[in-house]
């Protein structure tokens, strides 16, 4: 096979992620309209919550798949076939496993849904069978475990997630269509289910038919097996990997569980909008760190130290850089986009946006210290954070839930990552990854900088979108966005163009652009 650089291959992973994640959320938006439209609010919070359900039921997958991942970058990089084979083996066994625990547990917790649904009762009545639908959702979560996903981890290991991502937007472009004909026509939520559980089955064997025949000596018939010292380890990587997973799930799959059993199913309607910028913030952003997290992997497993720690500041430089712009965005044009889109009726009040920006911020900015952990493998050395976190999330979410509502709920997950990810993580990267011989003060110090500049952009920016083009519908949301949007990186350049960070991410940048071009000038 075509090996390409690592900029390279981000460059492709890129592209395809995020040109494809684009059109996908474009698609989303539509849906999600026919939804409204054609089924209603409390449809749309059923549809939320056990969305959130399941998410805590993929907590069984113990951060096996992380475990593997980084255990695949060296012998990626050194060519073993045997150790690949070794390690794709038990990660078989392990997923069939998970997906047998989780239809399980989610078969137990049915006589519990009547706890977690304020009004549950009232469901019958409006033609909403709560088993059923929780059944769909249960078996798409199982059918990732079970039809053949685990194959194409060794596809993304080896920087080539492009066509994993070509694929799973390829199927998300066909679901979604397929999606709003079902809503148009048939007007059904159990068919519009049935669905999103097909593709995800379709998606998981394509992907899993395309890893074999790209590598197909990495899946022959293999003897040998992990040791159990090995798998000792392994497992406990996953146990410190498990308690992350199960921060990640509570910052935010919790909310819609508190807001549902205190609120009601009409206010996580109405709040699953916002999440969904949020959620299409974070999902696009993210496409272009998972784009490069195998290029980085194989950088850590092979390159020294002051490498390894550019790599790191490029990346920190690059985290607030997009989810800056985004917060910003979602600060000024959140509550006119919901508008605009749906109506008056289901907008939020101040300071919902506000402090769904500040926690889309705080959330954002630790991407690349776990991008870092991650391909270093520093799993058990910080299994406490995120331990703290849960704890911080569920005691204020609940307690300020009763006093502010929404606002408790979001002051709960900002308040999980000030208090760890934000001022615990940087410390154990700099301590486990770097050896405490680079400056953690810098980072603070930088950070404090960027939230300043983000803060000042946003109230510029507020300023002029409440005056500018205001009541003409999607031509002053699109010139809104398009301020937010530009305004943000634009300081960032301007203020920070003297850090070698910001000027390598720049280079970097316009290099790719430039090899892009002219090889298609030389094709021509």
């Amino acid at each position: 096979m075509k090996q390409y650089s690592r900029t390279k291959n981000s460059a492709i992973n890129i592209m395809t992620g995020f040109g494809g994640q684009l059109l996908t959320v474009i698609l989303q938006f539509i849906v999600r309209t026919v939804f409204i439209h054609t089924l209603g609010k409390e449809y749309l919070g059923i549809n939320g919550l056990f969305s959130n359900i399941i998410s805590v039921l993929a907590l069984a997958e113990l951060g096996i798949g992380s475990a593997i991942v980084f255990r695949l970058y060296k012998p990626l990089a050194e060519k073993d076939a045997q150790r690949i084979r070794v390690l794709l083996k038990f990660y078989r066994l392990a997923y069939r496993c998970i997906g047998l625990v989780i239809l399980i547990i989610g078969l137990l917790m049915i006589p519990f849904l009547p706890k977690l649904i304020k009004n549950y009762d009232s469901l019958s009545s409006m033609g909403i069978n709560a088993v059923l639908l929780f059944l769909l959702f249960l078996s798409n979560s199982v059918s990732s475990y079970l039809f053949l996903a685990y194959r194409s981890t060794v596809v993304i290991a080896d920087q080539k997630r492009y066509y994993v991502d070509l694929v799973q937007n390829s199927v998300q472009i066909l679901k979604t269509i397929i999606q709003i004909v079902v809503l148009y026509v048939v007007k059904s939520f159990i068919i519009y289910t049935i669905v999103a559980v097909c593709s995800s089955i379709a998606t998981s064997l394509i992907n899993g038919t395309i890893a074999k025949r790209l590598y197909p000596h990495f899946f022959e018939p293999e003897e040998n097996s992990l040791s159990k010292s090995e798998i000792k380890e392994l497992f406990q990587d996953c146990g410190a990997l498990f308690i992350y997973k199960v921060n990640n799930v509570v910052v935010k799959a919790s909310d819609n569980l508190v807001l549902s059993a205190f609120i009601g199913l009409a206010t996580v309607g109405l709040y699953s909008n916002y999440l969904l910028l949020y959620r299409t913030s974070v999902n696009l952003i993210n496409k272009v760190f998972t784009a490069f997290r195998a290029s980085m992997g194989n950088l850590f497993a092979t390159e020294n130290q002051d490498s390894k720690y550019l790599f790191f500041q490029v990346s920190n430089f690059l985290s607030v850089f997009l989810f800056g712009t985004a917060a910003v965005g979602v600060a000024v044009c959140g509550n006119e986009v919901i508008e605009t889109w749906l109506g008056a009726g289901y907008v939020l009040a101040q300071p919902v946006p506000i402090l769904i920006a500040i926690e889309l911020f705080f959330g954002g900015v630790v991407v690349s210290l776990g991008q870092v952990r991650g391909v270093s493998g520093i799993f058990r050395q910080a299994w406490y954070r995120p331990l703290l976190g849960i704890i911080v999330n569920i005691i204020v979410s609940v307690l300020f839930v009763q006093f502010w509502g929404i606002s408790g709920v979001i002051l709960g997950t900002i308040a999980a990552y000030v208090l760890t990810s934000f001022l615990i993580e940087p410390s154990l990267v700099y301590k486990y990854v770097f050896n405490n011989e680079k400056p953690l003060f810098d980072y603070y110090r930088d950070y404090i900088m960027y939230m300043i500049v983000c803060i000042a952009v946003a109230a510029v920016d507020m300023f002029i979108c409440s005056r500018l083009l205001v009541g003409h519908g999607w031509l002053s949301v699109i010139v809104h966005v398009l301020i937010t949007g530009l305004s943000v990186p634009g300081a960032f350049i301007i203020l920070f163009w003297k850090k070698k960070e910001c000027r390598y991410l720049v280079d970097m940048v316009l290099r790719v652009l430039r090899k892009m071009f002219c090889h298609r000038l030389v094709k021509r």
